[in-house]
């Protein structure tokens, strides 16, 4: 060090001399642990335990609401909206190849459907009442206009749905499809 240099020797003794206490105790501490009055034959080495005290947290979250004690029974899932106007196409497969166009109102109320058909293309059935069901995918209704009925089944996905129908005018069956408009 330099003669000009006094100050940087003041300015380390203290923590020179906390290094030096330090030391020291760990020296004693050691020492303390590796001294006995007898001698014990050697066993298998010990691991050290150290103890470390938990960290507290400096504030503590307060909650917005108490939880309740009983819970809220969820909604039951509901079915596709189907309420509104839905226009369709109809094909015999069985006995003829008749095909035609429909138009439908529904109504929905949960998973229970209602409503009106109006049919284009067979002089049978031209325009009913309809009722059915839609759960989940899957849709199931029938038209009634006096002694006709027709039974529609299919799926619905979005805004399509499509499937099969029969009917006793004529033991008519086929396919059919309809667009939400």
């Amino acid at each position: 060090m330099r003669p000009e240099e006094p100050h940087l020797v003041d300015s380390m003794k203290p923590s020179l001399l906390r290094l030096i206490a330090l030391t020291a105790a760990l020296a004693l501490l050691l020492g303390a642990c590796g001294t006995s009055a007898t001698t014990a034959p050697p066993t298998a080495a010990s691991t050290a335990v150290v103890t470390v005290p938990p960290v507290l947290p400096t504030s503590v979250p307060t909650p917005t609401a108490a939880p309740s004690a009983t819970p809220t029974p969820s909604e039951a899932p509901t079915a596709p909206g189907l309420e509104g106007q839905w226009s369709g196409t109809w094909q015999n497969t069985t006995p003829d190849k008749s095909s035609g166009t429909f138009s439908l109102s529904w109504s929905q109320a949960g998973t229970n459907l209602s409503g009106t058909i109006t049919i284009q293309g067979t002089p049978c059935l031209t325009a009913g009442t309809v009722t059915g069901t839609i759960t989940g995918g899957a849709i199931s209704f029938g038209a009634v206009s006096g002694q006709v009925t027709v039974a529609y089944d299919g799926t619905v996905s979005g805004n399509k749905m499509q499937g099969t129908y029969a009917t006793g005018c004529g033991n008519a069956k086929g396919n059919w499809a309809a667009t939400k408009n």
